[in-house]
Parts: structure tokens; C-alpha cells; sequence
């Protein structure tokens, strides 16, 4: 999800194969796997990402700032690792009715708790503006919350709500969430279309 929100926010034109991460092609070790034009390989979603908006530098996703660049690195550090565990342990326990729910969504709430304090002084959270901070969290806080939905709407943590709430209308992020249909070497190529906001309302396809 994080590859592919990164390819469609900066309208890199690119077919996406969806495979089964159980049955992987000959030849492909783990995905999100990205082969490049000149066919080197980039197979971790926050490089992919790094590549992507390093194509689109006018979106200023990618701050000039060093502290601020330590602090995306640091968030994604830890979503990656602390906050990962902590949602697929809560993810088997809720699944299972374990009292283990408890438990790890605690240990997911340490991070929530972070992001809270982060977005109460901000919209974004690192600076006063997008960054890829915000795009490289939000797939995994949505798979978070989709967890246990009741629980998170009556959550105390407001300011992540809203900020999650905030990317309902993205048509990018809304085209993350469509599950292609699994790739076929006989079938029709799928595109990533992605699309960007005019000032009347319409999209347009880039």
C-alpha cells in the first residue's frame, strides 16, 4: 500500500502486478518489489517511496531540513518495527478473541500516543506541511484502526483520527485502497492511474 500510494502521489506511470505474497513468481524473492526502466530493483517500500517522490521534487514531500529528515527516518523506524508487531499481534489476537487484544493494542497506543502529541502542535506530522512522513504512516494506521473500528472511532486519540479522516476524499489514497485483481502472465495489463485534484473538483489523470 505505502509503494503504491507513493508511485500515485507523484504520477510515476508504472503496471502494477498484484501477486500473492505466498505464492511469489519464479524469481521474486518478497513485494513490494519495483523493477526500474533499466531494470534495477528496489524491493522495500520506503525506498520505493524515497524514489518516487525524488521524481517530483515540486511536492516538497521530502524536507530540506536535516532534524526534520531524522524524524521522518526515526517515525518510520519505528511504524516499521515497534508499531507493526504490535498491530499484526493485535490483528491474530482480535481475529481469535485472545486477552491478548489488550495487551498489544496497549503496545500499538505507545506509538499512537507519540503521533497524538505530534499532530496536536500540527496538521502533518513532521512540520507544518505534508512530508512523506504522512504518506509512509498512513497505510499503517488505517490498518490499524480497521481492526477494531468501533474502538478506534471512541478512541482518545482525536488528533490521529482526524488526521486519517482527512485523507477520505485523496483520490490517490482512495485508489491505494482498490485491491487489483491478481496478476495473470496471459492477462490484460493493469496501470496505476493516478489523479490529482483541479480547482473546480474534477480529477485528471496523470
Amino acid at each position: 500500500m505505502r509503494a503504491r500510494l507513493a508511485l500515485l502521489t507523484a504520477r510515476i506511470h508504472c503496471e502494477l502486478r498484484n501477486v500473492d505474497p505466498a505464492h511469489l513468481p519464479t524469481a521474486v524473492d518478497n513485494v513490494p518489489l519495483l523493477q526500474l526502466p533499466n531494470g534495477k530493483l528496489i524491493d522495500d517500500s520506503f525506498a520505493i517511496m524515497q524514489w518516487s517522490i525524488a521524481r517530483r521534487s515540486e511536492l516538497a514531500l521530502w524536507p530540506t531540513i536535516h532534524v526534520r529528515q531524522q524524524s521522518i527516518e526515526n517515525l518510520v523506524r519505528i511504524i516499521d518495527g515497534p508499531f507493526a508487531e504490535a498491530t499484526e499481534r493485535y490483528a491474530d489476537a482480535h481475529r481469535g478473541f485472545s486477552a491478548e487484544v489488550l495487551r498489544a493494542r496497549g503496545d500499538a497506543e505507545i506509538v499512537l500516543a507519540q503521533l497524538e502529541a505530534r499532530l496536536a502542535r500540527s496538521q502533518h506530522l513532521v512540520g507544518d506541511q505534508e512530508t512523506v512522513a504522512d504518506l509512509a504512516m498512513l497505510p499503517f494506521i488505517y490498518c490499524f484502526a480497521e481492526i477494531d473500528r468501533t474502538w478506534f472511532d471512541i478512541s482518545p486519540y482525536r488528533q490521529v483520527r482526524a488526521w486519517l479522516a482527512r485523507y477520505n476524499d485523496n483520490p490517490n489514497w482512495q485508489q491505494t485502497l482498490r485491491r487489483a485483481a491478481p496478476w495473470r502472465a496471459d492477462g490484460q495489463p493493469v496501470f496505476l492511474m493516478a489523479q490529482r485534484a483541479e480547482p473546480d473538483g474534477s480529477r485528471i489523470s496523470a
